[in-house]
């Protein structure tokens, strides 16, 4: 009988264990499933802000969105934050950081596995690249994207190929390639009379290319041409009500300019910032208010109203440079604060592998008590404890100071708005002497200063900050005369002994 009931116990408790575990199993997939969710739903949140060019809202949910995903190693959130990340920080102009996102996303399963997404990543770096006006960079990108079109296949392909053209087309305008502008404008075109479902989207493509092709031949003068395609893009701005035509209209005050029509262009100008504003681009506006500035005082055509159309360009262009300051700056402060909670997240675990080891160390020493009983050796199991904690303190510190050490030099190598802090950061003495020789220094200098304390040659300097060597030298003979630096002596050693 008593043997019985021990069976009966311990398969009950072994049932209840089984029980424990299931549901621990389930709860823990339950949590999983909502943290995805939650995931999903930020990115939702931040596409939407982004496609109303709410910028910073939608790096804000982007960056909470790929925070909760490297904590739970979901790929798919990793990439798509990314992906809105970059897209933004390129948008607000933080260029260098927003194709650091673009590397991140490939090292993503969710890049390698969707060409349509390593379509979009060579769109975008092409993009940045163009912005900084590194147009044989930018072309390589489109190139590679090009390239991934055979994976493609329906309207998404089409779209794509559709976006690539247009791109290329304002890289080659950009260099006045007019032969490859002409290509690309027509390949357009031909591509547009393909697509089968026509939107707003598709209509605004064929105004733009109409565009394009306008600026093309009245460039050539071939202003029948040229005129035919502006109107071309007038009718269908008319024919399907699409909203912005501010640039065709621009376009054919320039083609009434070549044509000596001043009178008429001005009145094809007017009814651009007429488009601006009642679209709300306010940086098209302040463009449309210079233009016009520019035009009358060139062409005689009124003093007062040249005076007029600079005064609310000025205005418009200092209110905008002020928005533009302030999203860099939030930006950049949401990106800070990110990689301190990625740095805090490291030190986490870094802590937790600590808390494992003594834990470890612990019940060894207890192992040992009960089997050696001796209190001698007990204690001396504790100070080996104490001491091995001691080490892995020391360890970390080092660490930790090596790493920053090391994103120093790499922050240095791209050029990072962040590189000043950080070295200020880790030698506040160097940066204080500069500052007491020179209290109204400015940052590009102290950074300039920073490069030559790291020991980095001048060849290193120009490759680094997109300089030539000249520049650099200049510079430094510049800052030698700033600080009284002997000729004798070298820059860069002297800048180390102020540390």
């Amino acid at each position: 009988m008593y043997y019985l009931s021990s069976t009966f116990n311990y398969n009950s408790l072994k049932y209840q264990l089984l029980c424990l575990l299931a549901f621990v199993v389930i709860d823990a997939r339950a949590q999983n499933n909502t943290i995805i969710a939650k995931i999903d739903s930020l990115l939702d949140k931040a596409w939407e802000h982004h496609t109303t060019i709410q910028l910073i809202p939608s790096l804000e949910e982007a960056l909470e969105a790929l925070e909760l995903a490297n904590e739970h190693q979901y790929d798919k959130g990793k990439g798509e934050a990314h992906f809105m990340i970059a897209d933004a920080l390129l948008n607000i102009g933080l260029l260098k950081e927003g194709l650091k996102h673009l590397d991140d996303i490939q090292k993503t399963s969710y890049y390698k596995r969707r060409p349509i997404v390593q379509s979009e990543i060579y769109r975008l770096r092409a993009k940045a690249y163009s912005k900084l006006e590194l147009d044989q960079l930018a072309l390589r990108e489109y190139r590679e994207q090009q390239r991934l079109f055979g994976s493609l296949e329906g309207e998404t392909k089409i779209m794509s190929l559709l976006y690539l053209y247009s791109n290329l087309t304002y890289t080659f305008k950009q260099a006045t390639e007019m032969d490859s502008v002409e290509k690309y404008s027509f390949l357009q075109l031909h591509l547009l009379h393909t697509v089968e479902k026509k939107d707003k989207n598709v209509y605004l493509q064929y105004v733009n290319t109409y565009d394009d092709l306008g600026w093309l031949f009245t460039k050539k003068k071939d202003y029948e041409k040229a005129q035919a395609y502006l109107d071309s893009a007038l009718i269908t701005v008319e024919e399907y009500n699409v909203p912005v035509y501010f640039n065709t209209l621009i376009f054919l005050g320039k083609l009434e300019k070549e044509r000596g029509n001043y009178q008429k262009a001005a009145a094809y100008y007017h009814k651009a910032l007429a488009n601006t504003l009642q679209i709300g681009d306010r940086s098209a506006t302040r463009n449309q208010y210079k233009r016009l500035s520019d035009f009358y005082r060139m062409y005689n055509l009124g003093e007062e109203e040249a005076n007029q159309y600079l005064l609310a360009y000025s205005r418009l262009n200092d209110s905008l440079e002020m928005e533009n300051k302030q999203a860099i700056d939030t930006a950049l402060r949401h990106i800070l604060n990110a990689r301190d909670k990625a740095e805090n997240r490291n030190s986490n675990k870094y802590r937790s592998i600590i808390i494992s080891i003594l834990m470890f160390a612990l019940l060894l020493s207890v192992y040992f008590l009960w089997r050696a009983q001796r209190n001698r050796y007990v204690l001396k199991e504790k100070e080996v404890v104490l001491s091995e904690k001691e080490t892995l303190n020391k360890a970390l510190s080092t660490a930790i100071q090596e790493n920053k050490f090391n994103d120093l030099l790499v922050l240095a190598r791209n050029n990072s708005p962040e590189f000043l802090a950080l070295f200020t950061e880790l030698y506040p003495e160097f940066i204080q002497a500069l500052k007491t020789i020179d209290p109204k220094i400015r940052n590009t200098e102290l950074e300039f200063c920073a490069m030559a304390f790291l020991n980095f040659s001048t060849k290193n300097i120009a490759e680094y900050t997109f300089v030539t060597t000249r520049a650099v030298q200049i510079r430094k003979n510049r800052l030698r005369k700033k600080f009284n630096i002997p000729s004798d002596v070298d820059f860069n050693t002297w800048m180390r002994d102020r540390g």
